[in-house]
Order: structure tokens, then C-alpha cells, then sequence
């Protein structure tokens, strides 16, 4: 029998004669939900008698003191900003100060030191940590930590048989003091012993080229047990920095899935870390309906409040998208006073009178407005801000609504937050909203958290802590990097280190000793197969391999075959056999059903597929409806360029997106749309802020200036997903990425040398060209920017790309039209010679001039002929809009393989057998 199973039948021996009596004490809390659940599968128990040191304190004052009150990290936090405030003389002080103060304090409690004499920051430090504990004993409140303290003193009058302790590490100094006051018995099973070398189960130590691959190569191998039988909580992932590892696997696990009894199932997992609230569906919504309030109406936060499935509102035409059209015409990203007037703007700007649609979404606009400031207030109590908005949340249907589980238990974290803020010692202090909202964002993300949901079809993923002293069949430890482990703060918060070796001398050699102790634990839990890993690269930085694995072995290079259980990979490879022409061998793989059976699960196969396009696939030429559009089109004089090119890329998408004006909410919270509307601003602010000359001597200068602008944008969007920080790291060029921002310059240089210059008032300039030859028709659209030669006096249009960029077969074809109509426009309003307008692509991976006139270097045609193509492409358009001809585009290729009308398209190739 394993010590960890042993212990529990020690306990369960004891417990059988003396069940009120006897209690058994782990590191952990981890290890106690492990070891409870082991043992109600046996019998019944008493679960809290089943604890850590923490929670045996707080039993021991609930029972011998139970009008004492334990505050929670919350209270806690409050109470120390407005006792340091007080102390140090500051209305307010920081989230960040305020955080190292409470962990100073646990460090000097839990280890029972003492801060140095005669220093004026430790004299305040001593008088923040003597107000707050004189504040708990007058109100007979206590911490965790005090709670422990205070238990010490009365725990001899409980009433303990035996306490079993198991494999406690080096327990801290308080924590002896409250094993040594116990009465009763104390048994203690000591903590496992290092390893000489490998243990004989483990399978391999391998070096992966990056973190994402490590990883997707462990679930892989983790997958592949599964599929063979192995009980899914028989396998560990451990990893020395479980917080850090957790977005990458919340990112990765959904990629992979198991066949099992014929029926494929998604890979799942729990973890022994919480999920902070923070960022959950429900709990984002909530969040942004008091940012909106208290921030004056932020275009993002407004979009989220207009997408939200949890809000009962009464929206009409207001759609996230259009409000965001809204914003880029009007200009305008915030501020009650101008929402109001959004629609007024938006006649303006196209030189009309308010139309119906218009008139509607600012009508629902308003509605929203007016409901967002019924309840808050901008400036009261703590209770009285929880209650409005849990008021307002309850009005708008958020805590009645039926949700998903994982969203459901992050609703009930959230009111009982509130529930929890209402009723604490400060309460009734006064607090503005912002410094409210503040508040709730940081609890959520740090304080408030909800367990991952357990399931027999998941592993487990944990720190290196969270199976010291068990024992698991499979275990899998990735991240072994020196970075990571041993990972030492040699600094006591708010300390330098020589303020702390003199009151902690021995903190770095315990650090050290405790990390390399648990490493030796987590090898050991391995029954039957354990797997290291380490990665050379974690996106940002190279990595080495950690000293504790290399003493063990040196790591092999390791390169991951195909990954059979990645949806991913099983369509790369689809996509790779189709291309070749071996689409036989297709057969084994999944992740990629006919659209035929996709068509059947929405229900559009009842229609006849065969004969003549007809209006069931947007042909409505010679229909009675085809009026309806003729009437439209004649109508309608004024287009913009995207909608004609959205046209003549596909007539059934135009048809959805612009003319039944259907939306796909998705596209507006996607990072992929979002990066580019970032980059946008940010190229927008650096050339009506860098005021020096674009010269190569300053060009390290303009790059680090524009880094500056890039980061605040990204950090604006309040994304916290690895994808979204490694679209970041591209841009800024962190981890030995080449910065996409020092190339941005570099051209941006070429052009200033070359004379061109970028006119504040040519920056998202709204342009407008009369189209020659026929009825009034105008285009009118927003260009990004235009650049002017001053010797030359002629002019480029700049259209800025984070995607795809338009090429010249597109330009011949009539699908790129706005450069060549933005340019006409130009020309028309400033009377200046027209050069070649580009797309420059500035992605996070790729920076280039892509000019579309150009082939190999060698233009095609004159701007002059390219312009009268365009002209005639325009023309053609408005016509074919005229008749109504709307079907999908012919041709064996889909010109978008991120169309979000991809499912209900009527393109032969996505509806056919043979798809």
C-alpha cells in the first residue's frame, strides 16, 4: 500500500472509535479534496476533520469561540488600503501597494519575524500591522493567518483524540506553534525523500522547440491513454507554474478529443487552481455594464452590454457591429452626450436626412443610455454600490437567466462577492464607481474563482505541490525550465534582499530546498510511467533546461510526430492529402464532415439541389422580388468601396451582409478584427503625435515611440489570452521576435527619405469620388491615410492591413476597389497627380509594401487605366445589384475561407456529394 493510502486507513481506523476526535492534516488543500474523496468512497466522514493547518484554526475558533468572525481575503485587502492610506498620509494607495503590504504581513506572521529598528518606512510598515491587529481584536475578526495565531492560545480546551499529520514540508513557525498547543496524540508520516537519480518509471526526458508544442505533445500522449483504456484520473500534468500554464490549456485541450466506445469525445480537464471569475462570459457582461457607467460610455464596453445573451434587452436595431460603424464614421469612442447625437452625425456624414434604420438604432441607443444610469450612482457607499448593481443585474434578467454550469457557478461567485462587499466592516465607506468597479475587477481576477468541473472523462492538471505524497499511474511534468524551477524570490515584498537576509537569512536556502523537494515529489508519484519535458522557447524568450532535470538527464530533442487526437492536426493533414491528390486516405481522419451532413443539422437539405439557380439561391432575376431591388439600387446613389468589393467577391455574401444586413456578432470580439481596428489607431495616433523628423537617426526613437502606442491599444482592449499577448510580443518584438514595429519604421523612413509626408488632416480622412459615365453615383469611404510628395507634389493612398491583402489579379477583376476609388477621390478634392496607392501590411508577423499595381516589381497598368476599370466595375455592380443577381460566385475556389456564412452558402462545392 502507497504512504498516501496508508495514512488514509490509519485515519479511517481512528475514526471508526473516535470520530469527533480525530483529524488529519495535509500541506494542502488539494490534497485534502483528494484524500476526502478517497475516503467517501468508503464511508461517510466527518469532511472537515479532513484539513489543512488553516482550516483546523478556523475549527478550533468556531467552536471554542464562535462569535468570532473570519474576514475574508476581501475585507482583508480593503482594510489594509485604508489603514495604509491613513498611515502614509494618501488618499488613496495602489491595488499593487496595497498587495505587497497584506503579503508582507502574512510573511512576517506565518514566519514570525520581526522588522528591522529605526527606518521610517519600516516604522510605517509596524503602524499599518498594529492598527489592522488592533482593529481585528476590537472587533473579534481575524484573517487566515490570525486565525491561526489566535487558535494557538485557546486550542488546548478543544477536545482531539489523535491528529494525523501527512508529509507537512517544513511547516512555518505559526503553524508549529498551533500543532504543539493541540492536546491528543500527534502522528506525523514525514515527507517523501529526494531521488538519487530517474526513477525506474520514467519513459523519457525530452526538449521540445517551444511551450505550445510541449504541451499539445503531452495531451496527445494523454489522448492516446485514454483511448487505450487508461481511467482519465489515473493521468497527471504537472507543471512548476500551473497559473501560467492554464490560459495555454484552456486554449489547447478543446483541439483534442478521444474515441471511445465509437463515440468521439472532447478531452477534458480539472485542475488544482481555481478559475479567477474575471473573464467568464457572465461575469465579463456584469463588469462592462458598470464600466459603461462609470466610464462615460466606452464603445467597447457598450458592445459587449449589446452582444450579451445575458441581458433582456430591447435593442431593435442596435448591434454591436453597427455601433461600431457608427464609431469609426462618427469618430467617436466614448461619452453619453455623443452617443446621442450618433445618428445626427451619421446623416451628416453621408449628407442625408435621418433614414428609418437610422432613426430605430438611436432610439434603442438611447433606450440603453437612459437604462444604464437609472440606478448607479457616480459616487456612494460600498453596500449602496452592490446593491444597485446587483438591482440593475436582476431588472435586466442576468440573475434569473438559465446558463451554462461553469457560467452558472460563475454567477453565484459573483453575487455572493457583492453579497460578501455589502457586508463588510466597511461598508458604509464612501467609494466612487470607478474606484467600485476597481475594486470588483481586481477580486475577480484575483479573490474570486470557481473549481473546473470534475469529470470522469478528465485528467488532472496541477502544480508540482498538488501530489506530493500521492501516487498517480501517469504522470506527465512539462515546463521543467530554469526559469521556472527553481524559481526564487530572494526579496520579502516591499524588502530589498539585504533587508531581508538580515531578518531572514535562511529564506533563499528554504526556497531552494522546498522547490527541489517537491520537483523530487512529483517524480515519485509516477506508478507506472512518468514523462519530463522542458520547451526552448516560450514565445517571448529562449529557455533552458532547469539544473534539477539535468541532473537527473540531460533532455532529448524532440520533435512531435503526427498528432492523431488534434482536430487541428487531422485537418492540416486532410488539407495536406487533398492538395496532393490522395484524398483516399482521408478516410481515418476527423474534424472534417461533408457540408452535405453540416446542411442536414440545419435543416436546409429539403430543398431540390439540381436544375437552375433559382431563389432559394439568391438568383432573384425574373422574380417579382427582383423589383424590390431594382427600386433599391436606383434609389440608393451613394456606396462605399468595401460593399461594392464584398459584391464582387461574392454576390450571396453581399446579399446577407449588406443587404438583409445580417450580422455575425462573433466577427466583433474575434482578435483577429480587433488586432486590426488596434493598429489602425495606433498608426493613426503615432503620426499626429511623433512630432520629429521620420529620419534614419531617429528612427530607433519613432520605433520605440510607436511600441509605446501599440502596447496602450492592446492594453485598452483588457484581452488577457495567449494568443492576444503573443500577437503583442510580435509587434514589440519580445522573446527574440523581430519587432514588427522596428520594420513598420524602417519603411516608414524609406518613405519619409523618398519625400513623402503624412498631413495630420489625410488621417482617416473621409473621401469622396463622383463616378464618370451615367446616372449620379458616388463612393464614399474613410482612407486611412494619404502620403504627399512635396517635391513631386503627387500623392499615394496608404490602405493598412493586419489580414489579407487584395493582390493584383483582384485589382483586374474588379473585388479591390478601394484604393483605386480612395485615389480617384483624392485626386478629384485636392487636384494633385495620382501615384500607384499600396496595402501596407503591418501583421504581428509580417511587415511589407504589398503595392497591387505591382507584379515582380513591374506595375501593370497606369493608375489613370486601373481608375476607368474600377469606374466600369462600379457601374457593373450597381446593375447586377439592380436585377437582384445575388447568387454565389461560380469557379471551383471560395475567394473567403472564413466566411461566417460558410454553413447556408450555396456555393456547388460546399453543398454537393462530393463535397
Amino acid at each position: 500500500m502507497d504512504p498516501f493510502s496508508l495514512i488514509l486507513s490509519e485515519y479511517t481506523s481512528h475514526a471508526k472509535t473516535d470520530p469527533f476526535g480525530t483529524w488529519i492534516l495535509f500541506e494542502n488543500t488539494s490534497l485534502a479534496n483528494t484524500a476526502v474523496q478517497k475516503l467517501r468512497e468508503e464511508d461517510a466522514i466527518l469532511p472537515d476533520h479532513i484539513t489543512t493547518v488553516k482550516g483546523l484554526a478556523k475549527s478550533i475558533l468556531s467552536a471554542l469561540s464562535p462569535a468570532t468572525r473570519i474576514i475574508d481575503p476581501e475585507e482583508q485587502h480593503l482594510l489594509f488600503a485604508r489603514i495604509g492610506s491613513d498611515v502614509l498620509g494618501k488618499k488613496r494607495i495602489t491595488d499593487t501597494q496595497t498587495e505587497n503590504l497584506v503579503n508582507l504581513f502574512i510573511t512576517l506572521k506565518t514566519n514570525k519575524l520581526v522588522l528591522p529598528e529605526g527606518e521610517d518606512k519600516f516604522n510605517d510598515f509596524r503602524d499599518i500591522f498594529s492598527r489592522y491587529e488592533e482593529f481585528c481584536r476590537e472587533n473579534d475578526c481575524f484573517d487566515s493567518i490570525l486565525a491561526i495565531e489566535r487558535a494557538s492560545g485557546i486550542a488546548g480546551e478543544m477536545e482531539i483524540g489523535t491528529v494525523l499529520c501527512y508529509a507537512l514540508y517544513k511547516p512555518t513557525p505559526l503553524a508549529v506553534d498551533l500543532l504543539l498547543a493541540l492536546p491528543g496524540t500527534i502522528i506525523t508520516r514525514p515527507p517523501v525523500t529526494e531521488i538519487p537519480g530517474l526513477p525506474e518509471t520514467c519513459r523519457g526526458v525530452y526538449q521540445y522547440t517551444d511551450t505550445r508544442t510541449e504541451l499539445r505533445s503531452a495531451l496527445e500522449s494523454i489522448a492516446a491513454l485514454i483511448e487505450s483504456g487508461v481511467p482519465p484520473k489515473d493521468i497527471a500534468l504537472l507543471t512548476p507554474s500551473l497559473p501560467s500554464a492554464l490560459p495555454l490549456l484552456d486554449e489547447l485541450v478543446p483541439d483534442f478529443s478521444v474515441l471511445l466506445e465509437g463515440t468521439r469525445r472532447p478531452l477534458g480537464f480539472f485542475a488544482g487552481e481555481d478559475i479567477p471569475i474575471e473573464n467568464l462570459p457572465p461575469v465579463r457582461c456584469a463588469l462592462a455594464w458598470l464600466a459603461a457607467f462609470a466610464f462615460d460610455c466606452r464603445i467597447d464596453d457598450l458592445k459587449i452590454i449589446i452582444e450579451s445573451p445575458y441581458f433582456s434587452l430591447k435593442k431593435d436595431w442596435l448591434t454591436a457591429g453597427r455601433l461600431e460603424k457608427a464609431g469609426i464614421i462618427t469618430k467617436t469612442e466614448k461619452g453619453r452626450a455623443a452617443w446621442r447625437t450618433v445618428a445626427e452625425r451619421l446623416a451628416a456624414a453621408r449628407k442625408k436626412e435621418i433614414g428609418e434604420h437610422d432613426a430605430a438604432f438611436q432610439a434603442s441607443l438611447d433606450r440603453l443610455l437612459d437604462r444604464l444610469d437609472e440606478n448607479l450612482e457616480h459616487t456612494g457607499t460600498l453596500a449602496g454600490h452592490c446593491r444597485a448593481l446587483k438591482a440593475d443585474l436582476s431588472a435586466l434578467g442576468w440573475t434569473k437567466i438559465q446558463m451554462k454550469p461553469q457560467d452558472e457557478a460563475a454567477r453565484h461567485a459573483f453575487l455572493r462577492l457583492l453579497d460578501k462587499l455589502a457586508l463588510t466592516s466597511l461598508a458604509e465607506v464612501s467609494y466612487t464607481v470607478r474606484e467600485f468597479y476597481a475594486m470588483l475587477s481586481r477580486f475577480c481576477e484575483k479573490t474570486t474563482k470557481i473549481s473546473y468541473p470534475e469529470s470522469k472523462h478528465a485528467f488532472f492538471a496541477g502544480d508540482l505541490r498538488s501530489v506530493a505524497g500521492t501516487k498517480r499511474p501517469y504522470v506527465f511534468i512539462t515546463g521543467l525550465s530554469a526559469d521556472r524551477i527553481p524559481r526564487i524570490e530572494a526579496a520579502i515584498p516591499l524588502l530589498n534582499a539585504q533587508e531581508t537576509a538580515r531578518i531572514q537569512p535562511d529564506r533563499v536556502q528554504n526556497l531552494l530546498d522546498a522547490s527541489r523537494y517537491y520537483f523530487h515529489a512529483a517524480g515519485l508519484a509516477a506508478e507506472k510511467q512518468l514523462i519530463l519535458s522542458c520547451a526552448g522557447h516560450d514565445g517571448e524568450k529562449s529557455l533552458t533546461p532547469s539544473p534539477y532535470l539535468t541532473r537527473l538527464a540531460e533532455p532529448e530533442p524532440k520533435s512531435p510526430g503526427f498528432l492523431a487526437h488534434s482536430m487541428t492536426a487531422n485537418q492540416t493533414r486532410a488539407g495536406e492529402l487533398l492538395a496532393a491528390g490522395r484524398e483516399n486516405e482521408c478516410e481515418g481522419l476527423f474534424g472534417i464532415p461533408s457540408l452535405e451532413t453540416a446542411a442536414e443539422i440545419i435543416g436546409i437539405e429539403t430543398v431540390d439541389r439540381t436544375g437552375t439557380p433559382g431563389i432559394y439561391d439568391a438568383e432573384f432575376a425574373g422574380d417579382g422580388i427582383a423589383e424590390a431591388f431594382a427600386a433599391a439600387y436606383t434609389e440608393k446613389t451613394e456606396f462605399a468601396p468595401t460593399v461594392l468589393e464584398r459584391y464582387r467577391e461574392c454576390p450571396f455574401k453581399w446579399y446577407l451582409a449588406d443587404h438583409l444586413r445580417l450580422e455575425n456578432p462573433a466577427d466583433f470580439s474575434a482578435e483577429r478584427i480587433i488586432v486590426g481596428t488596434v493598429m489602425h489607431k495606433a498608426m493613426e495616433r503615432f503620426f499626429r503625435e511623433y512630432m520629429s523628423p521620420l529620419t534614419e537617426e531617429n528612427e530607433s526613437d519613432a520605433a520605440e515611440f510607436l511600441k509605446k502606442l501599440v502596447t496602450e491599444e492592446f492594453k485598452n482592449r483588457h484581452i488577457k489570452t495567449p494568443s492576444w499577448q503573443s500577437m503583442l510580443n510580435g509587434y514589440l518584438g519580445n522573446g527574440g521576435l523581430e519587432s514588427s514595429c522596428d520594420l513598420i519604421i524602417r519603411l516608414e523612413t524609406g518613405f519619409y527619405a523618398a519625400g513623402f509626408r503624412t498631413l495630420p488632416e489625410w488621417l482617416e480622412q473621409k473621401v469622396t469620388a463622383e463616378i464618370p459615365g451615367g446616372d449620379p453615383f458616388t463612393v464614399t469611404g474613410w482612407v486611412d491615410r494619404v502620403m504627399f510628395n512635396e517635391q513631386t507634389k503627387e500623392f499615394a493612398v496608404v490602405d493598412y492591413k493586419t489580414g489579407n491583402v487584395k493582390t493584383w489579379k483582384e485589382l483586374e477583376e474588379g473585388s479591390a476597389l478601394q484604393i483605386p476609388l480612395y485615389t480617384e477621390a483624392v485626386r478629384q478634392m485636392t487636384g494633385c497627380s495620382p501615384l500607384p496607392g499600396t496595402y501596407l501590411k503591418i501583421a504581428p508577423d509580417e511587415v511589407k509594401d504589398k503595392n497591387p499595381y505591382l507584379v515582380r516589381g513591374k506595375q501593370q497598368k497606369s493608375v489613370e487605366e486601373v481608375g476607368d476599370a474600377a469606374f466600369a466595375f462600379c457601374r457593373e455592380t450597381r446593375e447586377m445589384m439592380k436585377a437582384g443577381k445575388c447568387g454565389t460566385v461560380s469557379g471551383e475556389t471560395c475567394p473567403d475561407d472564413y466566411c461566417p456564412y460558410k454553413r447556408i452558402c450555396r456555393f456547388v462545392p460546399f453543398r454537393g456529394e462530393e463535397a
